[in-house]
């Protein structure tokens, strides 16, 4: 069964959740606390039981999309420094989304506890546009880790939606995309996501495959 994902409207003046020091999710404050959580419970490539719980939390306003991702972790992987490396040997947490109702493009933020930063663009896994450089306004940042949570918070800048993809954020749009947990080179490496789908091996570059997002 499909999950839906909305994507609520923050407050103007809000912009992404600023990390500083260690992360709990009970200290959230309520403009955070009212977008809905979602979480990626689902492990189905799991070979070592290993799942770290892992929630998301997106709100939009005239800035953009403001992204918050969460894992509880008693030890993570952070080594890749490049913007638009391997990311994704790392303890990772990605965001796919397909912002544009009719158009095949999506873009995948996939962010480490550095934090380092992989945005791409394309319409599947291959030939995709990958940033050299942090886009402006996307702001990245992470928590401190001292054996439990880490949470990295972002901005997808409304200026990138609408160069890259023509699209003003407002309510009732229909997206597609999903969230993802993984580390392929982690000390026990996982894969998680919050809608589920099964194939033979693991695979996050599956646009159809991705679920609906709406803005409220």
């Amino acid at each position: 069964m499909s999950k839906v994902y909305e994507i609520r409207r923050l407050p103007e003046g809000v912009g992404r959740y600023e990390l500083k020091g260690v992360f709990c999710p009970d200290q959230l404050p309520e403009e955070y606390l009212a977008l809905q959580e979602a979480k990626l419970d689902n492990f189905p490539w799991d070979e070592n039981g290993y799942k770290p719980e892992t929630c998301a939390r997106v709100g939009w306003n005239s800035e953009g999309l403001h992204v918050l991702m969460y894992a509880n972790e008693p030890v993570i992987r952070a080594e890749e420094t490049e913007v638009g490396g391997e990311v994704c040997e790392d303890s990772c947490m990605e965001f796919f989304l397909m912002p544009k109702e009719g158009n095949p493009l999506y873009f995948n933020a996939e962010i480490t506890p550095l934090p380092t930063v992989h945005l791409g663009i394309g319409d599947g896994r291959h030939n995709r546009d990958v940033y050299k450089e942090v886009p402006a306004g996307m702001n990245a940042v992470s928590s401190k880790h001292e054996g439990a949570w880490w949470a990295v918070s972002y901005t997808i800048p409304a200026a990138l939606l609408k160069e890259r993809f023509d699209l003003v954020l407002e309510s009732g749009l229909k997206m597609r995309g999903n969230f993802y947990k993984c580390g392929d080179s982690t000390q026990y490496p996982h894969y998680g996501m919050f809608h589920p789908y099964d194939l033979p091996a693991a695979d996050y570059h599956r646009p159809e495959l991705f679920t609906d997002f709406v803005t409220k």
